[in-house]
């Protein structure tokens, strides 16, 4: 029985996995991503291109010595919007600026009147048509917007590099292949035309960026060549295995946890928070992102809310409040005492509301959290926690009914994928309460990392299409009352 290869390039995490035709995972791996580059200033956020290449090969061999039965394609998916570029040997001419970058956000020179932000520079400068027809709003950690930046500080590397996300890199390194992308990665970019499939010159021109800088787009998970010798050896898998072009990790989770039929919300919670549903065809959705989905259709997205990062930030608060008393505590311990206070204060939380954009958004960078309907009585460990949670849900509901006319005309589920939902069961309650529908999850774990493995599969004759290998995806039904809280917190 063959099998199919993924793995997930994420930001905190990779994965790697291996599927077979039945769509069950016959083999797993992990490790941390400790590619992160240390003392950059506030608001940068980079990692190292070689590191991360090193983890992964070191991941690939784990899973290699693991499989029983032969392979017959690696797909890759990763972390999405960030950029590198990369010269015509594949050499990394500048690290990975991942989407965590928020140098856009700094006061922009000689622009504005001196007033505003780089971003806000961009925006101005951009046809309001073209970034509708890009399908998403600029944002900080945008591959154009932070190439814009580069160029506006002349940081922009000379010669021949090609803008690619670390998905597209990785797999063009492993098979000395084409700097080439997809369409879900290319429009996490931001510059690209959703509507006739290209770059946006218009874009592009505003941010002074030549296209010979984008590379070529090819279809999602089309193999781009065999796994080069040094690689092969490196690694354990044999040479010449059909590598495939990357795709967009939200696509990949969506393809790896939601088996194809209407009526399906999907919501993925780890870092951050994201609600997502299918769309037939190209349009604008009031207040939310519209990403191209394999093969041909697309998905209508609210992106950027908060997630498990708000609930880390009241892990690292309480934290920091106790060892002011000379208290200390594992995060593990603090996490299950919120868990058990939250599920054990009332729904709504006594009135105490909580909108958790500790961080900003990407609409709004700089919003900050707040609290609201705080007394004497309510504003307990209890409540708040639950309050966070709560606030969670209720900025993806704001999503799903600021859609309008775009919403589903039905809901029959909502899938539920990332460590949230396994490790806090009080949040699936919560999301079941607000939408009013059940939640259910994949029965096979690393969404991502299986959605990249069931693209290339169908891709290399593993299965027939992408349908068939999406129908393989069985799911079950949490259980989301009766399941006692664990010890750790919503995941990453």
């Amino acid at each position: 029985m063959p099998l199919a290869l993924g793995l997930d390039l994420g930001t905190t995490s990779l994965a790697a996995v291996a599927v077979d035709e039945r769509g069950t995972i016959r083999a797993l791996a992990t490790r941390p991503n400790d590619s992160a580059v240390a003392g950059l200033p506030s608001g940068r956020a980079e990692q190292e291109p070689s590191r991360l290449r090193a983890v992964a090969l070191e991941l690939l061999a784990e899973l290699a010595n693991s499989l029983d039965a032969e392979p017959a394609c690696l797909g890759l998916t990763g972390q999405m919007h960030g950029v590198l570029l990369a010269g015509p040997d594949r050499r990394p001419l500048t690290r990975l600026i991942s989407w965590q970058d928020r140098r856009a956000n700094e006061p922009a020179a000689n622009e504005l009147n001196g007033q505003g932000t780089w971003l806000e520079a961009l925006a101005a400068r951009c046809d309001g048509a073209a970034l509708a027809e890009s399908g998403c709003r600029l944002a900080p950690g945008y591959g154009a917007v932070t190439l814009f930046c580069l160029r506006e500080g002349g940081e922009l590397p000379a010669g021949d590099g090609k803008a690619l996300t670390i998905a597209d890199w990785l797999a063009a390194d492993l098979c000395d292949g084409e700097r080439a992308t997809d369409r879900t990665l290319a429009a996490s970019l931001g510059a690209f035309d959703l509507a006739r499939q290209r770059w946006s010159e218009p874009i592009l021109s505003a941010a002074g960026l030549s296209s010979a800088l984008f590379p070529a787009v090819r279809p999602s998970g089309a193999p781009l060549g065999g796994l080069s010798p040094t690689v092969a050896a490196a690694c354990g898998l044999p040479a010449g295995l059909p590598v495939c072009g990357a795709v967009g990790d939200q696509q990949a989770a969506f393809l790896g946890s939601v088996p194809p039929g209407a009526g399906v919300l999907q919501i993925n919670l780890g870092t951050g928070g994201q609600i997502s549903w299918e769309l037939d065809g190209f349009r604008p959705v009031p207040g939310m992102e519209v990403r191209p989905l394999p093969p041909d259709v697309f998905l209508a997205v609210g992106a950027g809310v908060s997630g498990g990062d708000a609930y880390a930030w009241l892990q690292r608060t309480v934290s920091g409040w106790l060892r002011s008393f000379g208290v200390e505590r594992e995060s593990d311990e603090i996490y299950g005492a919120l868990n058990r206070l939250a599920a054990a204060a009332p729904s709504g939380a006594d009135g105490l509301r909580c909108e958790p954009s500790f961080r900003g958004t990407r609409q709004r960078p700089q919003a900050r959290g707040r609290f609201e309907g705080v007394s004497n009585d309510n504003f307990h460990l209890g409540t708040v926690a639950r309050s966070v949670l709560e606030g969670i849900v209720e900025g993806l509901h704001d999503f799903y009914e600021g859609a309008g006319e775009e919403k589903p005309a039905r809901i029959e589920r909502i899938i539920g994928s990332g460590n949230a939902f396994e490790r806090n069961p009080l949040l699936s309650r919560i999301i079941e309460q607000r939408f009013g529908c059940s939640l259910w999850t994949p029965e096979q774990p690393e969404a991502a990392a299986r959605g990249a493995a069931l693209l290339a599969g169908s891709a290399t004759g593993v299965w027939p299409d992408l349908a068939t290998a999406r129908a393989t995806t069985a799911l079950r039904r949490l259980d989301s009352v009766s399941r006692p809280g664990s010890a750790a917190g919503l995941g990453s």
